[in-house]
Parts: C-alpha cells; structure tokens; sequence
C-alpha cells in the first residue's frame, strides 16, 4: 500500500512540473489542429467586418454620374405668383435738384473817400482794414458789412443801384430811394420833400453814420446855393442868383459805402474778409430774394410731373428730409453747343416749401421723389409681368386656385405706373387677393 502511493506521488510530479524551465518547454510543444483552426477563423472573421466597415464608409462618399448630374441639376420648375391688389396707382419720378439765390449781388468801391470822410482819393489801394462779417452771415437794412480803406460799407433797402455820389441839394428817384431807407432804418428825413436831398436828409445821413462809428462824408459847396433851392421849392418862385454864399462841406451818400439791396433778408455768400489784404475782384456777394431749389427733369418724364404733385426731397449731405411741392414746371431747356459744361437737355421744375427754405440750405444738392397718381380712386392692380396677351391678342392673367388648379381671366389693361398695372376683367371672375401666375 505504501509503494502504491508513492508510484502515484511520483507520477504527480511528473505530469505537473513546477520549474519555470520545465514550464516553458512544455509552452513551446504544438498546439492542436482544432485550436489553430478556431484562431484562423476569428482572424478571417475580424478582417471581414473591418473591411466591410470601410467599405460603408467610403460608399456614402461615391456617388455615381447619374446621381451627381441629379443633385447639380437646376431644381424642378415653379410657379412664380403675387397677388391681386385693390390700391390707388402711383408714379414716381426721380430727379436731381440744387438750392440757389433767386438773385445775388456783388459789391466792390472803385474808389474810396479819406478816412476822415472827406471827398478824394486814398493812395489808389483799396484795402481790407477791419473784418465785420462772414459768408453765411445774415444781413439787415442800415448794418455795417465791411471796411474798406478806414470806410463802412454798409446795406440800404433799394431797387436801383448806387450809381453816382448823391450830394446834398440833389433831386431824384435815387435821392427819394435814399430817404426811404433812412426812413426805414428809423432816420426821418425832416421837412425835405420827397427826392430832395436837404438838410433834414443830409442830418438823417449824419445820425446813421454816427451811429456806425464813422465820420459822415462831404464835399465842398456854397451853402446858399443850398438855401436857395429850397427856398424856391418853399415859395414855388425863382428866387434869382444866390449870390458868392459861403463856402462849406455838403453832406454826401458815395456810391462807394453805400449798397442798395432789393430785398431783406439777404445773406452773404462771399466776402473779402483778409485785413491788409488789396481787393481785387469783388468785395463781397450777397445772396437774396430767398432760397430756391430747382430741379432737373428728363424731358420723357415731362408729362408726368405738374404743379401741386407732392414730392420729398433728400439732402445727400445730411441725410434730412423735407416735404415739397411741385410749384412750377419749365420749358426744355437745351445747353448751348460748344459749352464747357456738357449737359443733356433738361426741364427745370421749382418746389416749393409750406414755410421759406432756409438760408443755408443754399447752395447744397439733392435728390427729389416727386410721386403723380395714376388713378384717382382705388382699382384692382396686378404686376406688369402677370398680363399675357396670345395669339388671339386679347390680354389676360392667369390665377391659381387654392387646389392648385389654373384658370384663364381675361382683362382690360388700364394705367399703370410703379411695374403695377390696372385691371378690369371682362370674361371671369377676378378679385382682391387672387393669386396670378408672374412668371415661371
């Protein structure tokens, strides 16, 4: 029994080595067929799937030339619909425009008097020696603009040019302008009848120059020569000669200092205003009669815009609006050949404003919607391009019903105006808010 168990201990230790070299020796003997064979088939069977993964992959980035020419392809053709509208018909015309002057006027002294306001010539230069305003500045009757050579030049209210010295003991239309713009800047002209320059003129004269801080101007005369004139016009008798009189200084109004402007207010658009500097163009420009804007119209639009269409105009400089009217509509006018300036032929249109424009709107450009009404009432309109006219010439538009469905309506084509055309139709039913077919 003993030598039994210790065949079968020594049998144990046999078929179970402990040695790690033992171990490995044994690791390294061949494997069975049927183990081989299992590990292969996983093998084939991993490399399938993964190829077959790859494969999916890169099929949903081949696409065949069928399927490419399919999804570049134009899309399938639609109907292109809008619809019926019940609306008064609008034209718009565009055009550009310019603020300007009504009238402007320019001012420059041949000559100047001596500074203490004596008649003669200064060294023959004309001088800027005090700068008093600048373009843009408003101007008023009797206001002190400039200095020329230690004398005002100032504004008067007058029609008629200063075109001669007006002297004491002269008469004339101008001398009657002179006192009633003294008058209007509050100097009365006394007991002198109207367009005599006497002395209740020549100490009106006197107090306005005072009052501009200047000494007032005069030439030499015989004071009797002056008393007698008005003595004559008192009595209505011809006095005789005056005698040698007494000489002395006469009041004078030089065409030189004094600028008689139509209209108030008037504004300066351009002015000398360098001291020390010699004039020579003109001493100053001055805007007035108000301002106008004015446009240029295309002679094809000329039947559209009238007097009373409404328009709105756009300053381009400040981006600001106002509302306008068409005041006035002019004849063509065509630019002379050999201009410098060449320009199509144009028709000029005046708008006007419900208050004056502003002074300083002068000058500056813009661009002006003038809108006309095509119709005076509401008509049912359609887009342009929803009218057909085939072969049998009669005009109709075609409307989509809500099931998909076309029907022909045939129509009488009125006004149109904005690519909106009226319509009226004649051999269906058409109404506000139908669909027509515009285009395909």
């Amino acid at each position: 029994m003993a030598d039994l168990m210790n065949r079968e201990t020594v049998s144990i230790a046999v078929d179970s080595p402990t040695d790690p070299a033992t171990r490995r020796t044994a690791s390294r003997e061949p494997r069975s067929p049927i183990v081989r064979r299992q590990r292969l088939m996983l093998g084939v069977a991993c490399t399938t799937a993964v190829l077959s993964t790859m494969g999916l992959i890169a099929s949903t980035w081949v696409r065949s030339p069928a399927e490419m020419a399919a999804r570049t392809g134009p899309p399938p053709a639609s109907v292109l619909t809008a619809p019926v509208e019940a609306k008064v018909l609008q034209r718009t015309v565009i055009l550009r425009g310019e603020y300007s002057s009504v009238r402007s006027l320019t001012f420059t002294p041949s000559t100047v008097l001596s500074p203490d306001g004596t008649a003669g010539r200064t060294d023959g230069e004309l001088l800027i020696t005090r700068s008093l305003k600048k373009a843009g500045d408003q101007v008023r009757p009797g206001m002190l603009i400039a200095e020329v050579s230690y004398r005002p030049v100032f504004a008067m209210r007058g029609r008629i040019p200063a075109l001669r010295d007006l002297v004491q003991g002269m008469r004339g239309r101008d001398v009657t302008q002179l006192q009633q713009a003294l008058a209007e800047a509050g100097y009365r002209r006394g007991s002198d009848r109207e367009g005599y320059f006497g002395v209740g003129t020549a100490a009106a004269l006197k107090r306005l120059y005072e009052k501009l801080g200047y000494a007032v101007p005069t030439v030499p005369g015989r004071t009797s020569a002056i008393a007698k004139n008005e003595a004559e016009k008192a009595s209505g008798q011809d006095i005789g000669a005056a005698g040698g009189g007494k000489r002395d200084q006469l009041v004078m109004a030089p065409k030189s200092e004094v600028m008689f402007v139509p209209s108030f207010p008037a504004r300066i658009v351009t002015v000398s205003d360098s001291v020390g500097t010699k004039i020579s163009k003109d001493l100053l420009k001055l805007a007035v009669g108000g301002v106008r804007l004015i446009g240029r119209l295309n002679p094809s639009e000329g039947d559209i815009v009238e007097p009373g269409h409404v328009a709105e105009v756009l300053i381009e400089e400040d981006g600001s609006r106002h509302r306008a009217a068409v005041a006035k509509v002019g004849d063509l006018v065509t630019p002379k050949a050999g201009s410098k300036i060449r320009q199509p032929p144009y028709i000029p249109v005046t708008f006007k404003a419900k208050a004056p424009w502003k002074a300083e709107l002068n000058g500056k450009s813009a661009q002006i919607t003038v809108t006309s009404a095509a119709t005076s009432d509401e008509v049912l309109t359609v887009p342009l391009s929803a009218i057909t006219a085939p072969a049998d010439g009669k005009t109709s538009v075609t409307v989509i019903t809500g099931s998909g469905e076309r029907r022909r309506v045939r129509v009488a084509a009125g006004a149109s105006a904005d690519g909106y055309v009226e319509v009226t139709p004649e051999g269906g039913d058409l109404r506000e808010g139908d669909q027509v077919v515009v285009g395909r």
